[in-house]
């Protein structure tokens, strides 16, 4: 098991970019940061801890390069804006969606609820026009049904 501590640099699955564990919770989760991007993962998320100090050191002999090919296995993070007046949900998303495309992450699950559907209509007006968004659909069953929307963001 990796040792972790708070302060430490990590690489998460799916994440290209280093994270820095701000804080370690108890119910087995960390809070980490990935550029403006704060967020919960489970210990499990963790691949390698990171070298204090800089990019980390290179396994690879000297004169040789490592160019990742393209990824296939999508990161999902989530914003919970049930609650929220259209406008605010709107707002929140809005720089969720900002956050997310800074810290390099894909996929991002929006929970709206079911209610009169005021939320995930206004929601899906604006990831229509978003600039970010790639594309959108309702999530699966699984995962929230119609109370929720799968966001890909673009590359």
């Amino acid at each position: 098991m990796l040792e972790i501590v708070e302060g430490a640099r990590v690489r998460l699955r799916d994440v290209s970019g280093p994270a820095k564990v701000r804080r370690i919770l108890p119910n087995g989760m960390l809070e980490v940061e990935v550029g403006l991007l704060k967020m919960q993962v489970p210990r499990a998320e963790v691949k390698e801890v990171l070298p204090a100090g800089g990019a980390g050191t290179s396994k690879l002999p000297q004169g040789v390069t490592f160019q990742a090919g393209p990824r296939w296995d999508t990161l999902t993070r989530e914003i919970n804006v049930i609650g929220r007046t259209a406008e605010e949900a709107r707002e929140e998303v809005d720089k969720f969606l900002d956050s997310a495309t800074l810290a390099e992450v894909n996929r991002v699950r929006i929970v709206h609820g079911h209610g009169h559907g005021i939320l995930r209509r206004t929601l899906h007006e604006m990831l229509s026009k978003h600039p970010l968004v790639a594309r959108y659909q309702l999530a699966d069953a699984n995962e929230g049904g119609q109370g929720a929307t799968i966001v890909e963001l673009k590359e």
